[in-house]
């Protein structure tokens, strides 16, 4: 109880610096910031440091037995050059990472070696008194190699003009140098784990900030690919060809039966609506719209062909969003290359909705050619489902896998239940 009470005692404030990091680590653990697996590894190493520093005077207040002062003092020149290896390993490009350990492996044998009363580096009277050995320095050099080596590299990012990286490693090696070289003067002493802890702070926001710069750039980039995918896709549904067809039809219609025309101008009308609104539309819509607008296409499709074809309809669930035009193009994909490739009228489309416990699930099924269309079909055919399989992965988190065989094409779109945009 004694060691804890005079713990919380020397410690206070390292121990209330220790607990806020590791809530913070803690509360922002989801967003996977890279390199913090090394500041949760310093920080256990500064805690450690806190544990054995008052271990020592602890052994000093109760005369503990002097075996414990030898373990205490190994561990504490075990660890203080492993802060700044950690800190190199994950700012230095350097490929040959275990090379960079030899220097201190020469250390943990001398220190080790010491455990048995050697007394190359260090020993201690009976009396708790320390003694420096012979080799005293080396722990002192080894530690003073590797800050060198991390201000160097530090010294490299500002050459390279990464001021923000360079200038936070300058400040957090500069200061464990100073504090070890404070501390081996006996100019300070007692705050090597607060300035540790400090620096574990300084360098976790600094992460932190890294990590929130890259999250914002990577949705920027992100929105201007949905931009951009929304432009092809007007350019897409927008077709020449299909509009003409419809006009045709339409003008076609007026000399025969003016009612159907005039139904015809409607959906017509509806569908390019439906079009303009869904492109730029910037949230999920409802399946029931999308539904409806796939519906006014396939209006328009069989009022343009002689070739009968049907739809079948399987919806087992209604009652959810989608991105805007990713259901309606691969219908359109199924209808055209598929089910109007039976001259015979026996094509027909099948749209089925189902849900797991984790996606919902649209698939569209055709009978026509399949793997028999011809290069062109499936150029026209890939640029419009690479356009849908972008957008369900930008705006919903969902997937689009295609099969196709001699007997026609399953085209299948899962979207999770619980996605969220990162940033949104």
């Amino acid at each position: 109880m004694n060691f804890i009470e005079e713990l919380v005692k020397n410690y206070y404030v390292t121990f209330m610096l220790l607990s806020g990091l590791i809530i913070i680590l803690i509360a922002n653990r989801r967003n996977k910031i890279e390199g913090v697996h090394y500041v949760w590894t310093i920080t256990a190493l500064v805690f450690s440091m806190m544990l054995l520093e008052n271990l020592e005077k602890w052994c000093d207040a109760y005369n503990k037995p002097v075996w414990i002062l030898y373990f205490k003092a190994a561990a504490t020149y075990f660890i203080h050059p492993l802060l700044v290896i950690m800190q190199l390993y994950f700012i230095a490009p350097i490929k040959r990472k275990l090379l960079l350990l030899a220097p201190y492996f020469v250390d943990v044998v001398f220190i080790a070696a010491d455990l048995f009363g050697l007394n190359n580096i260090y020993g201690y009277s009976e009396e708790h008194n320390f003694t420096p050995g012979e080799l005293h320095v080396l722990p002192a050099a080894t530690l003073c190699f590797y800050m060198i080596l991390l201000m160097y590299y530090s010294l490299s990012f500002i050459q390279q003009k990464d001021y923000s990286k360079g200038l936070v490693v300058i400040f957090v090696s500069f200061s464990s140098m100073a504090a070890t070289l404070l501390e081996y003067w006996n100019i300070v002493s007692g705050h090597t784990t607060e300035i540790a802890v400090a620096e574990i702070l300084i360098y976790y926001f600094y992460l932190a900030a890294v990590s929130y710069s890259k999250t914002q750039k990577s949705l920027y980039e992100s929105k201007l690919e949905l931009e951009r995918q929304r432009n092809k896709l007007l350019v897409m549904q927008m077709q020449p060809h299909f509009i003409f067809n419809a006009l045709a039809t339409i003008q076609s219609l007026c000399y025969t039966d003016s009612d159907a025309a005039a139904e015809c101008i409607e959906v017509f009308g509806d569908y390019l609506r439906a079009n303009i609104d869904s492109i730029a539309a910037e949230n999920l819509i409802e399946f029931d719209s999308e539904l409806k607008h796939i519906e006014h296409y396939i209006q328009l499709e069989k009022a343009s062909t002689d070739i009968q074809f049907c739809v079948v309809y399987e919806l087992n669930i209604r009652d959810f969003s989608i991105p805007a035009l990713t259901v309606q193009p691969i219908v359109e994909n199924a209808i055209k290359h598929g089910a109007l490739t039976r001259r015979d009228g026996t094509g027909f489309v099948k749209i089925k909705t189902e849900e797991t416990n984790d996606n919902i699930i649209i698939t569209v099924t055709d009978n026509g050619k399949g793997a028999a269309l011809t290069v062109k079909q499936k150029e026209h055919k890939s640029v419009g489902t690479e356009n849908v399989r972008q957008r369900l992965a930008l705006q919903s988190g969902g997937s689009l896998k295609i099969n196709i065989t001699d007997n026609g094409a399953v085209s299948v779109i899962t979207i999770p239940k619980d996605w969220k945009k990162s940033g949104g």
